[in-house]
């Protein structure tokens, strides 16, 4: 069940290694530490086959609709995919959108409250951008782009960021 997630870890950790080994601070992405992936799925039935197949694997669940289309976060229980990883960001692709299924990014975490920017900007050759969701108004990160994936570096995990989204919505439910 978890062999598809763990090949296509491998693979982009290859990739990642070649990032980290050609950085004019190593140090840095050697500190980074892999806490989840995002897997893309052409549809909806492909989307709700996927998280069935996590399900009992998993201790905690959260779905989301955002920007059109379904989110799964899901925690595994007692498995770590490659890299250490325990949380698989299931996503349906955005409505009317080409980007190719299967693994979309890493989300590192980093200690650093600028979410790594400063360090990262230091690779002049490197691919990368700030980028915010429209659910949380001070949430930012870094993507780096690279060998057709997508490296985001946070100062937070998307478990952070579902218990304030949650507080938002019990927010408004009690206003």
């Amino acid at each position: 069940m978890l062999d598809q997630y763990n090949t296509a870890l491998t693979e982009y950790f290859i990739k990642w290694g070649a990032v980290q080994s050609n950085a004019a601070n190593p140090e840095f992405f050697d500190n980074l530490k892999a806490v989840a992936v995002g897997w893309k799925t052409e549809d909806k039935a492909e989307y709700d086959r996927l998280v069935a197949e996590l399900h009992d694997a998993c201790d905690h669940i959260v779905e989301v609709w955002m920007n059109g289309r379904w989110i799964a976060k899901l925690h595994l229980k007692d498995d770590k995919l490659t890299g250490g990883i325990s949380i698989i960001k299931i996503m349906q692709r955005r409505p009317g959108s080409s980007d190719a299924i299967g693994l979309d990014h890493v989300d590192f975490y980093t200690p650093e409250a600028d979410n790594g920017e400063q360090a990262v900007s230091q690779n002049p050759k490197l691919k990368w951008t700030i980028e915010t969701n429209d659910v949380l108004d001070d949430y930012k990160w870094v993507s780096i782009w690279f060998a057709d994936t997508e490296a985001k570096i946070k100062h937070s995990t998307v478990l952070n960021n579902i218990i304030q989204e949650l507080q938002i919505l019990n927010d408004e439910i009690l206003a």
